[in-house]
């Protein structure tokens, strides 16, 4: 096998900033205030900026520093943004420090007040034991006193420390004023740390999670919420079930799931490496790290030893296997020429670091254009798409070549991924068909996305489904999250914990919708679900899986549903346990069963059909049945 592994596409470094020597600028600034002149508070703000950015900036030897204004000298929105930001952490600072020294002070004064007067008090209760009156001694007076005295110490104390608290705080916060009324360009110490575009994302997230939480802060606790959020499950399952009963034994859509997606499934498994949790597809078990072993001894690459840990048999020739990108918006990826199905197969990894998953919470929406269509992408995920799909085409081309001529046969191209990587997987492939990349080369491209997430608007979702098959197992919460769906269930949680807020009555009240669960009451739980649903679940903004959507569920053949069933995140005990390969692999082999001829495993399961294979028409155009 041959295994190269290009480097991952790399991003631009941010641009040296200018350097401040500081103690320059400071002496700069003594010899002027040694002359007698008058100076306007405009001036003295000019100069206190100036000083907080030469603060911000590490002293170096260089040529003396001259003053600026412009975007590069020490005043640039970048240096005031650092020195805004210095002051923002030392406001915070500042607060956990005087909340450490009050604690401390709380502590300690209370340890003296103990003891001194617990020591008189046992001089008291002495005295009066001994028949020496009731009063209180000379020594437990003189006790008593001191004792007071220091309670008074106490009080003036912690209030001193308010006072200087409060102080400390006003201050740093009007300088923070005026340096971003200078024009201090916030978030540059993030920036700086991280890297441009890496900050840009944490800082968007940071303000999505404080924008996100501020309509819940004072108005539930964490235990009401949890509360709220399991009898809303309650209620989602009755309403599922009143459904499933209305529709009754005929109104499932029996499918059967396209060829080889077990097999696709082992690819994206192989994605995460032979150290082992590629094997982890089949279990916890040594056959994975024992197959790759093999591998690697018979003088196999990287991917092949992951092909043979994830399972993945036959003659496969690895083009390039990429497992340890860092970088933003870049999974990492395997390519291979499979021989076995006269396939090229792109498979992408799912969330495995901090990257991936500021990738995944990257999620707010980004506009997309498709087949002359507009709509709205998942933004990490999209850029993710746009970043590697340069790469991943000439890995494909090369891909296509080393299959040669398949006779009578297509070329094909299946792009797969689990999670994070069925998302970015969905995408490729989008971009691809729109493009017209591989028209050319007369290939077929097919997506596989295995619990894929939230990453196309209803119609572009829509419009994938002539090669895009997302397969979900149960009630797995990755396929139902997006931004939409978790404002939704934080209002719902907010109005089960509240309902008379929204004009509801009691019997709404998350307590009530619990007591009906445990009595076993599914008609008053559905009629909840009915009634909140609309009020509640409003949010704009709304995303889905993209393409046709199989349905996998324990005892059942896969079935064909709409993107209603994805439209919210469904509270269950097994919501985070569903996302996992090793529970895709089991429901696609559970699938496979029921496919067989003959099978009763269902009684259903004459009434399947098979999802077609996508079409040469479809080919030409990401949203031709639009």
């Amino acid at each position: 096998s041959h295994c190269a592994s290009p480097a991952a596409p790399r991003l631009a470094q941010p641009a040296t900033m200018p350097r401040v020597d500081g103690a320059q600028t400071t002496a700069a600034a003594a010899a002027a205030a040694a002359e007698p002149q008058e100076i306007s508070p405009a001036e003295q703000q000019g100069a206190a900026l100036a000083l907080a950015a030469a603060a911000a900036q590490p002293s170096a030897p260089s040529a003396p520093a001259v003053a600026s204004t412009t975007s590069s000298g020490p005043l640039s929105p970048t240096n005031l943004g650092i020195a805004s930001d210095v002051v923002n952490f030392g406001e915070k600072g500042a607060s956990f420090g005087f909340g450490i020294a009050k604690a401390a002070t709380n502590f300690g004064f209370g340890i003296a007040t103990t003891c001194i007067g617990g020591s008189a008090a046992i001089i008291d209760r002495a005295t009066a034991a001994g028949g020496c009156g009731s009063g209180p001694t000379a020594i437990s007076a003189a006790l008593h006193a001191v004792n007071g005295a220091v309670s008074l110490a106490h009080k003036a104390t912690i209030t001193g420390q308010d006072v200087a608290h409060t102080i400390t705080r006003r201050s740093l916060q009007t300088t923070g004023s005026f340096l971003e009324a200078a024009g201090a360009k916030k978030g540059e110490l993030v920036r700086r740390a991280l890297g441009d575009e890496t900050g840009e994302a944490v800082l968007a997230l940071s303000a999505l999670l404080t924008k996100f939480a501020l309509p819940v802060a004072g108005k539930a606790t964490m235990q009401q919420l949890l509360a709220a959020s399991a009898a809303w499950g309650a209620s989602q399952k009755a309403a599922a079930s009143v459904r499933s009963a209305a529709a009754g034994p005929g109104g499932a859509r029996i499918v059967e799931l396209p060829v080889h997606y077990e097999r696709w499934l082992r690819f994206t498994a192989s994605t995460f490496g032979a150290a082992w949790f590629a094997g982890l597809v089949d279990g916890f078990s040594l056959s994975g790290m024992q197959r790759a072993q093999a591998a690697k001894e018979r003088g196999g690459c990287k991917g092949t030893s992951a092909l043979a840990c994830a399972g993945v048999d036959g003659r496969v020739e690895v083009l390039a296997f990429q497992d340890h990108s860092r970088e933003l918006f870049a999974p990492g990826y395997l390519v291979a020429a499979d021989h076995e199905t006269g396939t090229v197969v792109v498979a992408l990894r799912g969330t495995s670091s901090v990257s991936d998953a500021l990738s995944d919470l990257t999620c707010e929406s980004a506009p997309l254009q498709l087949g002359g269509h507009d709509g709205f992408a998942h933004d990490g995920m999209l850029r993710a798409a746009r970043r590697l799909e340069g790469t991943l085409a000439d890995l494909v081309d090369r891909g296509l070549a080393a299959l040669g001529d398949s006779g009578d046969r297509r070329p094909r191209v299946v792009v797969a991924g689990h999670s994070l990587g069925a998302g970015v997987a969905a995408l490729v492939a989008a971009l691809w068909r729109d493009s017209g990349r591989f028209n050319g080369a007369g290939a077929d491209i097919e997506c596989a996305a295995f619990a894929c997430p939230q990453v196309l608007d209803a119609e572009l979702a829509m419009a994938q489904s002539n090669y895009t098959t997302s397969v979900v197992v149960g009630d797995d919460a990755v396929p139902r999250f997006s931004l939409a769906t978790a404002q939704d269930l934080r209002n719902v949680t907010l109005l089960l914990n509240d309902p008379w807020s929204a004009g509801l009555p009691s019997t709404m009240a998350a307590s009530a919708l619990l007591e009906a669960q445990a009595l076993g009451d599914e008609e008053m739980l559905a009629e909840a679900y009915a009634v909140v649903r609309p009020k509640a679940c409003t949010s704009e903004g709304r995303l889905f899986p993209p393409g046709r959507l199989v349905h996998l569920l324990p005892g059942q053949a896969p079935r064909l549903v709409d993107q209603a069933e994805f439209d919210e995140l469904h509270i269950s005990s097994d919501m985070i346990a569903a996302h996992m390969p090793r529970r895709y692999l089991l429901a696609i082999q559970e699938a496979a069963i029921h496919a067989r001829p003959g099978s009763a495993a269902d009684p259903r399961s004459r009434s399947r059909s098979p999802l077609a294979p996508p079409t040469r028409a479809a080919s030409t155009g990401a949203v031709s049945n639009l």
